[in-house]
């Protein structure tokens, strides 16, 4: 999926940590890199930025990190932006809307980039925007200030542990005050590398003017040098500095945001060059707080190249646990050998589906690559003396499908939902207390994911949230 126009993002991201290149764009750095420097000029007055990090965390906040971060700073828009900065999520919910996968690696991956963005301290000395009072200060701050973590056994992250974040007070009032930037998430999640992801961010925020952030440029010219330290990279001689951007800068132009990327000047003072291919500049819609970005659902269908209209559209008419049920079984058929001509218009089918041709396709029976769907079941044939089965419902198939998740991953999702819905009535220790007995089998995550879908569309959701109030006050 082609990079989006400006005018037309409906997401944003907080302008200053991404302007400035908090996180460090290398995938992989050695742990004894815990500084780095930057100093410039700003409206004539000198200016710099500093970030500490112990090397027991594994050295400056760099690869991954710059995801997670990202996908905080959304969260917390989407959760109403609250003066307190902080953040109400699953590990599950962090990871799956960071666009990586549901496994003990990326679990360990998340713990570890949390505990780096805590640790990491940071000054910026006359280069933060207070938007508020339309000026430069320095702030000095660590972008997570506290993260309570619920894991229930053991001490690593797992599905659904249950994770209170707290944003530093300078992002928050960045956000609350709406100093953002527009932010193509589903692009963003498209592209393959974390160098490629990384290096993004900051080249987008980098078009924008810090003041105005209006009409990003087609153009930008910087001495090649002065990028190796706003992306903060370890090596500073030309020749190395392209060879660690070169694969960001072809998968760029692979995927057409950018259109070029230039040398000029001697290799003293080289400056390199960033043509953008979406060069025709539109008005950015103004961002509000109550409608920042679409469902983690909706991002899921875009991520596999489902056009957001269609995203709503299926998700709206189909419904959340449906539409969750039928992405698995689009990813079930991937992992068992089925190799569509287009991934979007398959899953579209998956979702539409009402004959149940897709719910017993067995491996040797998948079409090679290149070939569509099968517009039938592919079953065995049924004995003479057998008889015919009734027609299973749509509804026992949905059942079906998520009482075979394991009973965690069942509790995980079930609360995902009550969070999404009612999440801002409900105290944390409601919520564990819920977590906890659906976990024990107290709770039929089934039947709390049901009962809470089926509140929002009878509006009662209110009162499904004073239900849940007094089952679990304890």
């Amino acid at each position: 999926m082609p990079p989006q126009r400006p005018g037309e993002i409906e997401r944003f991201d907080e302008a200053n940590s991404a302007r400035l290149g908090l996180i460090c764009v290398q995938e992989r750095i050695p742990s004894d890199y815990t500084r780095w420097d930057q100093e410039w000029t700003v409206d004539g007055r000198a200016a710099r930025l500093t970030c500490i990090s112990p090397s027991e965390y594994g050295g400056v906040p760099h690869g991954l990190d710059g995801d997670f971060a990202t996908t905080l700073n959304l969260m917390f828009l989407e959760q109403g932006a609250p003066e307190s900065g902080e953040i109400n999520a699953t590990a599950y919910q962090l990871l799956n809307r960071s666009g990586f996968p549901d496994s003990g690696q990326y679990y360990q991956a998340l713990q570890e980039s949390l505990d780096r963005l805590k640790g990491a301290t940071y000054t910026a000395s006359e280069s933060w925007r207070d938007k508020r009072h339309d000026r430069w200060t320095t702030v000095k701050f660590n972008i997570i200030e506290q993260i309570d973590a619920d894991t229930e056994a053991g001490l690593a992250y797992g599905s659904g542990t249950l994770l209170k974040v707290r944003l530093a007070r300078p992002v928050v009032q960045s956000l609350r005050a709406q100093y953002v930037k527009p932010l193509d998430m589903t692009f963003v999640q498209s592209l393959n590398r974390a160098l490629t992801r990384s290096l993004y961010r900051i080249l987008d925020a980098r078009r924008y003017d810090p003041v105005h952030l209006a009409d990003p440029a087609p153009l930008l010219r910087i001495p090649l040098q002065q990028w190796a330290r706003e992306c903060k990279l370890l090596e500073t001689m030309p020749a190395r500095i392209k060879r660690n951007l070169d694969g960001a800068h072809q998968e760029l132009i692979e995927r057409g945001y950018l259109r070029a990327v230039t040398y000029e000047g001697t290799r003293a003072s080289t400056v390199i060059v960033y043509e953008f291919g979406d060069v025709a500049p539109s008005p950015a819609p103004e961002p509000s707080l109550q409608v920042i970005a679409d469902s983690p659902l909706v991002e899921a269908l875009c991520r596999e190249g489902v056009v957001p209209p269609v995203a709503r559209k299926l998700a709206q008419q189909y419904g959340d646990l449906h539409v969750t049920t039928r992405l698995e079984r689009f990813h079930a058929l991937l992992r068992e050998g089925y190799a569509p001509k287009k991934r979007s218009a398959l899953l579209v089918d998956v979702i539409k589906d009402e004959e149940g041709k897709y719910d017993a396709v067995p491996a040797p029976a998948l079409a090679p690559a290149g070939v569509d769907a099968p517009s039938r079941p592919v079953k065995a044939p049924r004995r003479p003396d057998e008889t015919p089965e009734a027609p299973e419902s749509h509804t026992d198939r949905l059942q079906a499908e998520f009482r075979a998740l394991p009973r965690e991953e069942q509790a995980a999702r079930a609360l995902t939902q009550v969070r999404m819905f009612v999440g801002r009535e409900l105290r944390d220790s409601h919520l564990r207390a819920l977590h906890a007995a659906m976990l024990t089998g107290e709770a039929d995550p089934h039947i709390v994911q049901r009962e809470v879908v089926r509140a929002a569309s009878e509006l009662r959701l209110p009162e499904f949230a004073q239900q849940l109030r007094d089952t679990y006050a304890g």
